[in-house]
């Protein structure tokens, strides 16, 4: 039984590598980075995902007005934050941060940022009534309840040590 138990406290973060690291890379170094980068498909370029993101704002007066003045000046931001969970989360996955009695920083920071651009996603889309906010809502609450739980075992690790 016990050693159940020491590859259940080993293997119980690897979900949250599993989901957020691919998710983000696909979505954020994959599509959007190396897509306008190389060009790789039509729609990853530039002007394919001002075409489908502007777009989308253009649909409502407000986000018309806010956000597609600004798409060229927010659209490196959202790389960047699509990018930075892969980035913590890898160096996170290479620091074995995924072994039991190991401080999660880097694990919650990657958690936290993924919920903080899906957040920010959320808002724009929900302002300009996109269709596609729904799964933005599902994956933040996913996001959320990753980082609750990463924060409530270091914390209970925290107290076990202390």
């Amino acid at each position: 039984m016990k050693k159940l138990e020491k590859a259940i406290e080993i293997i119980k973060y690897l979900p949250f590598y599993m989901l957020f690291a691919p998710f983000w890379f696909s979505n954020g170094v994959v599509d959007k980075f190396y897509g306008i980068l190389f060009g790789t498909r039509q729609g990853d370029s530039w002007d394919g995902w001002k075409e489908y993101i502007a777009g989308t704002w253009s649909k409502k007066p407000l986000t018309d007005a806010i956000f597609v003045p600004m798409y060229d000046y927010l659209f490196p931001v959202l790389i960047v934050l699509q990018i930075l969970p892969v980035v913590l989360l890898i160096t996170s996955f290479l620091k074995l941060e995924i072994l039991p009695n190991k401080p999660k920083t880097l694990l919650k920071a990657g958690l936290l940022s993924s919920l903080f651009v899906t957040a920010s996603m959320a808002v724009t889309q929900t302002l300009a009534g996109a269709s596609d906010v729904q799964y933005l809502f599902q994956f933040w609450a996913v996001s959320l309840l990753a980082f609750w739980y990463v924060e409530n075992q270091d914390k209970q690790l925290t107290l076990v040590t202390a």
